[in-house]
């Protein structure tokens, strides 16, 4: 889920089967996300995260953003293809056989658990359609199981968040940092052109996690004999440079200063995802 916030300025959240309002498990959509992921040896423990509003802000309840819910709950298994769905209930009794270390032709296996995995699958694939369908803009971003059940029609229609920094190589730790530490390097001046790197490799690339190290690897070459730009340091040093002359600002401190200034937006232009990620990495220490 972490890597779902830094990637998406907002997360679409399915309440399916929970109750959520007062009265509830969950009085607020953000208290039923927190309890979901967040650890804790007392139910009040891992609701926590719910009191923090830049937390809950991050979780859109796709109930919100449909006109008709009733409709949209009945429509969700409908909207999916037959001959999909026809495909799906295939895979699932496939993985129930490998799960449970079975042969091909063998039924030694409880129907349920294939009930269960069906209706999952399904499920993620008929909210998605449905929330396009409605004019919803979203980036679909599938579980690996359905990548592997409907490879031909769901490769490279998202991004799997999951495989984001599943290496030491950019990010030693990600799963260590804290919550607090993600809604920060949210409002990072930086994000936004990570995520553009990181669609944009998306786009072309199935494993985006190692496309980004490759491309990290490149551009840490070019930034060599390059500093990190502090526009606000240059532009203080510009103004105080002129503030003796005879005129409040030199036409000449002033023509550097632009000229200096658009080098340094340059560089957050081509390399402000170096910098984003260098970020995470000072948040871990």
């Amino acid at each position: 889920m972490k890597r779902y916030a830094l990637l998406y300025d907002h997360v679409i959240f399915n309440r399916r089967g929970v109750g959520i309002g007062p009265g509830e498990m969950a009085s607020s959509l953000g208290e039923c996300v927190s309890m979901l992921i967040n650890s804790g040896e007392t139910l009040s423990d891992r609701k926590s995260l719910g009191k923090n509003k830049a937390f809950c802000n991050i979780f859109v309840d796709c109930w919100d953003l449909v006109s008709d819910v009733n409709q949209f709950e009945s429509d969700v298994h409908t909207v999916v293809d037959e001959s999909v769905n026809n495909r799906i209930g295939d895979f699932c009794h496939q993985e129930i056989r490998r799960i449970n270390g079975l042969d091909d032709d063998s039924y030694a296996y409880n129907i349920d658990d294939v009930k269960e995995l069906y209706g999952d699958l399904s499920t993620d694939l008929g909210i998605n359609q449905l929330l396009l369908r409605e004019g919803v803009e979203l980036v679909p971003s599938y579980a690996p199981i359905v990548g592997r059940a409907l490879s031909n029609e769901y490769s490279h229609q998202g991004i799997e968040c999951h495989n984001l920094f599943n290496s030491d190589i950019l990010v030693p730790d990600f799963d260590a940092l804290s919550w607090d530490e993600i809604i920060d390097l949210r409002s990072d001046k930086y994000i936004h052109a990570f995520r553009k790197v990181v669609f944009d490799l998306a786009r072309s690339n199935p494993d985006v996690n190692e496309a980004l190290v490759n491309k990290v690897q490149s551009d840490l070459w070019k930034l060599v004999s390059e500093s990190k730009p502090n526009i606000l340091k240059t532009f203080l040093t510009g103004f105080l440079g002129n503030l003796p002359s005879p005129t409040i600002l030199n036409p000449i401190g002033i023509g550097s200063l632009i000229k200096d200034t658009y080098k340094e937006n340059k560089l957050n232009n081509n390399y402000g995802h170096v910098f984003f990620i260098q970020g995470i990495r000072g948040s871990e220490s």
